[in-house]
Order: structure tokens, then sequence, then C-alpha cells
């Protein structure tokens, strides 16, 4: 779900309910208070969300595909590598801080178990971040990391985690972009201490956080497209795209057209992602 793919209203619902919850408690308010606070009537919530439960997930399903829409418009900016990076931290930081108040009533109230659509949102939202880290730490860093990388995916979120707890709990502003300069430099030291690997790539696969996990489909492949063509201008790249495109759309796609086109991607960062998964959607077809 794409957060520009829902309409308004919905949109309105999902805001002003947040900061109810995050003002008043999720048990504490009512649908009345919501539709209140929205201008709407009851039977216009209900037909667009069927329970408080249902808004309350679609809230992490917005929250979650904002921040990772705003991560993937870092490639459409004009600066280095370094800068990207710390740009990924930045936003990161800032959409914490924007929801750390419905974040920390989630906390407090535990008001949903981890049901099967939420695990499978919160590791969609990993691998996706795992992806992200690993394209930005390769592009910076270099080849040489690849081996090192999951031992250093570790490291960092361990080291953000700490940062993000200070985020939510603290209502002092912190200097995001401060933060993560110095963090990046932390890296630096980090990268040039590196010596045997420790962790393996099929232990965060394990747990969803990276490819390995994860079974890439078509329409996944699809909107992912669509992004792509917004961010690139070279002529070659997008008829090679809208041909994959077009495979994509029908039942029995052609795997030798689709491999053929693959090959015009070489050495592009913003299609490196992409290419890892359509090869990963391409084994998996008989």
């Amino acid at each position: 779900m794409g957060v520009f793919a829902l309409s308004d209203k919905k949109i309105l619902i999902i805001e002003k309910a947040s900061e109810l919850f995050a003002k008043n408690g999720f048990d504490a308010t009512s649908v009345q208070e919501i539709t209140d606070a929205c201008g709407i009537s009851k039977g216009s919530f209900y037909l667009s969300f069927k329970s408080k439960e249902s808004l309350q997930f679609s809230i992490f399903e917005y929250f979650s595909t904002k921040l990772i829409d705003r991560l993937g418009n870092i490639y459409q900016m004009e600066i280095g590598p370094r800068e990207r990076f710390e740009q990924f931290f930045v936003i990161q930081f800032e959409e914490i801080a924007r929801y750390s108040d419905f974040i920390l009533m989630q906390m407090r109230e535990q008001t949903s178990p981890i049901n099967e659509e939420m695990l499978g949102l919160l590791n969609d939202m990993r691998r996706k971040a795992y992806e992200a880290q690993e394209s930005l730490l390769l592009n910076l860093y270099g080849e040489d990391i690849k081996e090192h990388m999951t031992d250093l995916v570790v490291i960092l979120g361990g080291i953000v985690k700490g940062y993000i707890e200070i985020i939510v709990f603290n209502k002092d502003t912190l200097d995001f972009v401060g933060l993560a300069h110095y963090i990046v430099e932390r890296i630096d030291s980090i990268v040039n201490g590196l010596s045997k690997p420790f962790l393996t790539t099929e232990l965060l696969a394990g747990i969803g956080m990276c490819e390995g996990a994860h079974s890439v489909t078509a329409e996944e492949l699809l909107k992912e497209i669509k992004l792509v063509k917004r961010e690139i201008a070279d002529e070659d790249l997008l008829i090679s795209l809208d041909v994959i495109e077009q495979e994509l759309s029908v039942t029995n796609c052609r795997k030798p057209v689709i491999s053929g086109m693959l090959s015009n991607f070489k050495n592009n960062e913003r299609t490196e992602q992409l290419v890892k998964k359509l090869k990963m959607f391409l084994n998996g077809l008989k």
C-alpha cells in the first residue's frame, strides 16, 4: 500500500486517530471521538475501516510506507554516497520523532498482539531497510566490505536502536543531521577495523531481514519499477523497464525476455536492488 494510493479521507482518519491514540490511549479513544475529530459520520468511518483494530494496523502500514518512500527518494538527491548515507539516518529519526507519542503509547499499552499480518508488515519493513543499508554501505565503502555486511548491519542496528529510544522517550529535540554525521564517522572506524567476518547472511534471512527470507512477487516488482522509472532519465533503461513491466503484467511472463533486459542495467546504482529482486523472481519461476 503506497501512501499516495490512499484516499484523502483515509489519510485524514489515520492522522487524526494517531493523534488521539497518542493523547488518550487506544482503548480510551472511541470511534465517535475519531469521527468527530475528522468531521465525518460513523458510516463514513466504517466504509474506510472495518474496525478500530483494522485502523490501528493501517496506521502502522501508513507510517512504515511513508518511511520507506522517503528512504527511496534518497537516490534522487544530487549528493555523494556519504551524504546519502547520512540522509538515511536523518529521515528515520525525523519520522520516528514525528510519531514518537503514538509509538510510546503503543509500547505502554501493547494494544494488539503481533499477528501474522503485522509480522509480515514488520518483516517487510526490516527487509527493505536492510536492502537500503546494504546498498548505501557498498556505495560508500566499496565491494571489499561485502563479506562483512551482516556484521555491519547488526552493529549499525544496535547503535541506531539506542538513539531511537532517546528520541522516543526524550522530548528534547536532537540535532538529527549532527547525529547522522556522528554515526557515519563511527561506522568509518568500524569498517577500518574489520578483520574476519563473524555472522553470516543466512542468520539474517532466518529472521526475515534480508532477501533469502522473502519471496518476490510480480506485483511487488511492478510497484518498484514505477518508482524507479520516476527517478531515472536514461532512455535505454526506461525502454528496458517498459519491456520488463509488460512481461510481469501477464500471467505467463517470458523468462528469457526479462533476463535479456537485465544486462542493460550494469553499474547503475539506482536499479541495483531492483535487479537483485528480478533475479530472485526469475529463479523462482518454473
